[in-house]
Parts: structure tokens; sequence; C-alpha cells
């Protein structure tokens, strides 16, 4: 069998290109803050409660974060997602509201 540096290299730059592709498709967090997001249409079924933000469907695991959410609302929002995982809200907070932790 031949020793062909072309193979080795294309072998090593496919795998270097796959398993960025599994670390920025898996491994990474994605974070998206929203200012003065108007929450547009609130629904809950059997796989969980969501608010739609910008024409994004974003789950909220906790209910009574949802439940305090209106629809027509403006806040500033948090989501996160990772992989093929749906976004899901980490932070709200009324918008324009000074009190927040950090707020002046």
């Amino acid at each position: 069998m031949e020793n062909r540096p072309f193979n080795w290299t294309a072998i090593i730059l496919t795998a270097a290109a796959v398993g960025v592709w599994l670390y920025s498709s898996f491994g990474i967090i994605h974070s998206e803050h929203l200012e003065e997001a108007e929450v547009t249409k609130k629904v809950h079924n059997d796989e969980g409660y969501y608010v739609t933000i910008d024409d994004k469907k974003v789950s909220v695991k906790d209910t009574s974060t949802w439940m305090l959410l209106e629809e027509g609302g403006t806040y500033n929002i948090t989501y996160e997602w990772y992989g093929m995982k749906k976004p899901y809200v980490t932070e709200v907070n009324q918008a324009h509201d000074d009190d927040q932790v950090g707020g002046h």
C-alpha cells in the first residue's frame, strides 16, 4: 500500500470539519437577548408552555413566568438553545424597568 499524503490530508481536513461542526451544533449554548420584545402569542399544550416573540416560538419552562407574561406586553427577554433543542426563556424583565439588578 502506498503512502499518499493527499489521502491523509483529506482525511484530516474532513475529520476537523466534522469536529468543528459537531462542536458548534451541540457543544455551544447559543443565547439571544431581546430589548423591548413584544409577546404576540401565548400557547400551552401537552408539550409545554410557549410564547411567540418576534415571530419565534420560545419555550417557557417555568409556568409561573409564563403566567406573568401578557400578550401584547413588551419585555426584555433572554433565551437560549443548543443543538436540536427548542429555544427556552432564561430571563425576563419588564421593558424600561430601571429597578432591575444593575439598573440605573
